[in-house]
């Protein structure tokens, strides 16, 4: 077995090729329902979107599986680390990406891989951002109820559902060329709704910042008497201290 990159959590650069083939070989290698590394970029800029705040309790085990409960089985206590420390890399990744990106006013580069046979079908992609987008529903309620703000996500719907089970659910048959322009709407549609969603995700950092400001409304304590922290200490040696 070879050994797991060492992979330092302070790091937030995007993955290099050798460290997504790692992760998609991880993913590939559990129970059915796992998302592999093309649907976990797609489900990252599907939840980076919103201004819904989302956090690694919420998503990771929906990384590992289709229900909230899911879980990985790891090697051992270094493999664990190593690939979840992978997977939140690629979540700062995302973010910082779709930043940079709508900054210069160009769509995202997505990570489309390519099948066995050479195609990229963009399919789990689509299904990584519907599943994103499950997570908040309540988030994407104002563009699912406005047909023409909808539109953007028909290519994400296409993709995802072209080989349903439920053939009612499917897609009429298009060709690759048909596909690649699917593709690239579907592209220039996240960065869409990630600009659509942007006043929103501003006031919802004000509201957070707004929520975690400590505001004193007592005398400040002398710098002799006893810290307010309930250290027993005294302030200046404690809390006062520069």
């Amino acid at each position: 077995m070879n050994a797991p990159i060492q992979t330092d959590s302070t790091r937030t650069e995007p993955l290099s090729a050798t460290e997504l083939d790692q992760l998609d070989a991880f993913l590939a290698s559990l129970p059915t329902g796992a998302m592999n590394v093309e649907m976990l970029d797609g489900f990252f800029c599907a939840l980076h979107c919103t201004p819904d705040l989302v956090g690694p309790a919420v998503w990771l085990p929906l990384v590992w599986g289709e229900t909230a409960d899911a879980e990985a089985s790891f090697d051992d206590e270094g493999q664990a680390r190593t690939i979840v420390g992978l997977v939140t890399r690629h979540w700062s990744a995302v973010a910082e990406e779709l930043v940079e990106a709508d900054a210069a006013d160009t769509p995202r580069v997505p990570r489309l891989s390519a099948g066995t046979d050479g195609r990229v079908t963009g399919n789990a992609w689509a299904t990584g951002f519907t599943r994103g987008m499950h997570v908040s529903p309540e988030g994407w309620q104002e563009v699912l109820g406005d047909d023409e703000a909808g539109e953007v996500l028909v290519p994400m719907m296409m993709l995802h559902h072209e080989h349903d089970p439920n053939e009612a659910m499917r897609p009429p048959p298009f060709d690759d060329a048909v596909r690649a322009e699917v593709i690239e709407a579907m592209v220039m549609g996240a960065a869409q709704l990630y600009r659509h969603f942007a006043p929103a995700r501003r006031a919802a950092s004000r509201a957070d910042r707004q929520a975690l400001t400590f505001r004193r409304t007592g005398a400040k304590p002398g710098r002799n008497d006893p810290c307010t922290c309930g250290s027993s200490k005294k302030f200046k040696a404690c809390c006062g201290r520069n």
